[in-house]
């Protein structure tokens, strides 16, 4: 497993990406999981996680003694700014993102790792036929909402954009410009990148959820769902830019063969 720090140096086949707040205690068992599960995947991979600004754990400790790559977040301290350091700093062909907080278990790896030559970006997915949820049934109806909302507004073909444990494309990822502070920034990277490329290839495969194993969850859903207009809205004004900017760009290369083809 390669542990050098610079970026992209030698690609590997996998980058695995967990942003990480107050989740020390989390990782004490979730660690060994992660590289069990990322062992039999491929040898070529990498653990990075994106801790907190300024230390306010033992994270940076327990990665040293795991042999994982621990870094911290730059721009802020929001969930956001975790994933936008995460995909900066990762070094894998793919991506894969997940929790801290022992919800996403390992031993998913396999079904959503063998989908990766025929899909862009695949998703863990508690609402596809076999996915489970162990949320409060409240939090389960309100998650469901949500999803169902964000499917139909923003035409994302699939049962759960709102998880974070998935398999990434890299170089779908790295070309992208996100500006959300956080979680919604998951929504973002859909409507992003499917607004960009419209034949991009998602698949689901079904995953338990489950409660968080230690500390305190950093998701206020109930506080995200009073301020679901607002969240749409932004998302919305995101879907748009990404549009001019797919148009500018199309016009752009339309001109560039033109003037090719008039040489």
């Amino acid at each position: 497993m390669t542990t050098s720090p610079t970026p992209h140096a030698n690609s590997l086949q996998l980058s695995i990406v967990i942003p990480c707040y107050l989740e020390a205690e989390s990782l004490r068992t979730l660690l060994p999981a992660i590289q069990a599960g990322a062992t039999a995947l491929t040898p070529s991979f990498e653990i990075l996680i994106v801790d907190t600004e300024q230390p306010m754990d033992d994270t940076a400790a327990l990665c040293h003694l795991h042999g994982v790559r621990h870094i911290h977040r730059s721009g802020g301290n929001q969930y956001g700014d975790a994933v936008r350091t995460g995909i900066r700093e990762a070094r894998g062909r793919y991506i894969l993102s997940m929790d801290a907080d022992g919800s996403h278990d390992p031993r998913f790896f396999p079904s959503i790792w063998s989908k990766r030559d025929a899909f862009d970006i695949v998703i863990g997915s508690r609402y596809m036929a076999g996915g489970h949820t162990e949320n409060p049934a409240i939090l389960i109806w309100m998650s469901y909402v949500v999803n169902l909302t964000f499917r139909l507004v923003f035409s994302i073909h699939a049962k759960d954009v709102t998880n974070s444990l998935r398999l990434y494309r890299a170089d779908v990822l790295r070309p992208l410009t996100l500006q959300s502070g956080d979680f919604d920034i998951l929504e973002e990277i859909l409507i992003k990148a499917i607004t960009k490329n419209p034949a991009l290839r998602i698949a689901e495969v079904p995953i338990t959820f489950g409660r968080r194993k230690a500390g305190e969850s950093k998701r206020k859903l109930v506080q995200f769902a009073f301020g679901f207009l607002k969240t749409l809205q932004k998302l919305r004004k995101f879907q748009q830019a990404a549009r001019r900017e797919a148009q500018t760009a199309g016009r752009e290369a339309q001109t560039a063969n033109s003037r090719t083809e008039a040489k």
